[in-house]
Formats: structure tokens, C-alpha cells, sequence
């Protein structure tokens, strides 16, 4: 199991680029020396509070996750590690912990393969988080300016041809990773997967209680949620069955 999150920087980083409070960087501290002395249960109290602060950053679901794993609790260990995904793809010590995690479930499901353009297109989706997208599009739309003061500027008219040729490149790439920022903001607005937190639970053929059981499903499992009635989320695995399950028997990614 790969270590915790904690780092002198990652302090800095939370008091100076989210401008957080003194208190908030104190109850981070407080956590992390509780989870060094094997105090899994008040760590993830203290993680639970700053979430509930709206402090949502992949190394804070990461630690949590690994409290929760200590402590045996599984599908919120997963659930974390998945949060800890999802708003950095890149984090590695999430997705290894993560892999760990699913090896303690019961259901092994496999999946339908998906087609190589989704594939390629996930691939690129997941290179970087939406900030990050954020902030290459500003640079790709800086260097477009640049490109385009040399086309408006330069006396020579190759200068002229190539600065508007590359600014017209770079102004291109600046909407495509534009849109990519667009819609990792959207996902991680958006709650698509949940894991099942209950040992085990019935997969209903409609959104009642006395309706049939289709299959059955234990706790850890991710399912991708397809439609919402009241109480009730119709959901899939990757196998391609659906079925209806009680909301409150799963968590929202």
C-alpha cells in the first residue's frame, strides 16, 4: 500500500493557491498526525470535516481512503480512492492503493471491451486534470497573440505568413483544450459511478421494493448510474445488466 499524502508543500499549497484558513491547514495536520499514530478513526473524522468545507483535492480523498483501508472499510475505501481519481487522473499512489482495494471485493466482473476511439479518446481526456487544461489553454492562447502580433507587425512577408499560420494553429489547440477543461469540469460536477457501501444488496427490475431480483451485488462494487426516480438509481455494470437499486445503499463518486 503506497504511503499517505503529506508534504510541507502540499501545506503551503492549500494556505497559499486556495487562500484556506489557519484552521483548516491546522485540522489537515491534526488528520495526518492522527493517521501517523494508527488513529485511522479520528483521522478520517478530521478528513470528513475539511470535505465538508468544500476542501476537495485528490491527495485528501487519497489520505482518507487510506484511513478507511486500515480500518478494513473497503467500499469507502474505494469510493475515496476513486474521488482521489477523478479529480487528479494522474494520481498514480490512488490508482495503485485503488487496485488493492478492488482485490478485497467480492464481484469480478468483466467488462464489454470498449472501441478503440473511445479508448483514444479517454486516454486523452484523462492526461491531465481540468485545472491544469485550464491553464494550457491560456498559454496556447497567449502564444497565438504572440503569433498573431507577428503577422500584424512584421514587415516581412514570410515572418507575416508563418505568424498567422501558427496562430491560427495554436488559437485551434486553445479551443480543443478549452473544451477538454469544459468537460472535466462537468465530470467532476457530476456524478455518473457510485460504489455500493452495504455487504449486499438486490438489483431490482423496477423502482419498487416488491419488484423481482435480477442479480445481486456486494459492497465495493462501482456501478455507472443511468436514470434516477425518487429514491430508487437505475444502474449498470460493465457487463451491460441494469437493474434498480435503493439509493441509499450506494455513495455518488
Amino acid at each position: 500500500m503506497k504511503k499517505l499524502a503529506f508534504t510541507i508543500s502540499f501545506i503551503l499549497i492549500l494556505g497559499i493557491q486556495f487562500g484556506f484558513s489557519n484552521e483548516s491547514l491546522s485540522q489537515f495536520q491534526k488528520a495526518t498526525a492522527a493517521y501517523d499514530s494508527s488513529n485511522y478513526s479520528d483521522a478520517i473524522w478530521l478528513y470528513n470535516n475539511l470535505l465538508q468545507e468544500d476542501i476537495i483535492l485528490s491527495d485528501l480523498h487519497y489520505n482518507l481512503g487510506n484511513a478507511y483501508f486500515k480500518l478494513n472499510d473497503v467500499p469507502r475505501a474505494i469510493l475515496n480512492y476513486e474521488k482521489a481519481i477523478k479529480n487528479d487522473p494522474n494520481n498514480e499512489d490512488a490508482a495503485y492503493n485503488l487496485s488493492l482495494a478492488n482485490a478485497k471485493t467480492v464481484d469480478k466482473i468483466e467488462g464489454i471491451p470498449d472501441l478503440f476511439l473511445y479508448r483514444w479518446w479517454k486516454a486523452v481526456f484523462n492526461l491531465f486534470a481540468a485545472d491544469t487544461w485550464a491553464k494550457i489553454t491560456v498559454s496556447l492562447l497567449f502564444i497565438a497573440v504572440v503569433f498573431f502580433a507577428l503577422y500584424f507587425f512584421s514587415a516581412m512577408l514570410g515572418m507575416k505568413k508563418l505568424g498567422f499560420y501558427l496562430g491560427v494553429i495554436f488559437i485551434a489547440l486553445g479551443f480543443v483544450s478549452w473544451f477538454l477543461a469544459a468537460q472535466q469540469n462537468s465530470y467532476l460536477n457530476t456524478q455518473q459511478y457510485a460504489i455500493i457501501i452495504e455487504p449486499t444488496v438486490n438489483i431490482k427490475s423496477s423502482p419498487s421494493a416488491g419488484s423481482s431480483k435480477l442479480f445481486v451485488l456486494h459492497e465495493g462494487t462501482k456501478v455507472k448510474i443511468e436514470n434516477q426516480t425518487n429514491d430508487w438509481l437505475e444502474v449498470s455494470i460493465p457487463n451491460g445488466n441494469k437493474g434498480w437499486i435503493e439509493a441509499e445503499l450506494l455513495e455518488g463518486i
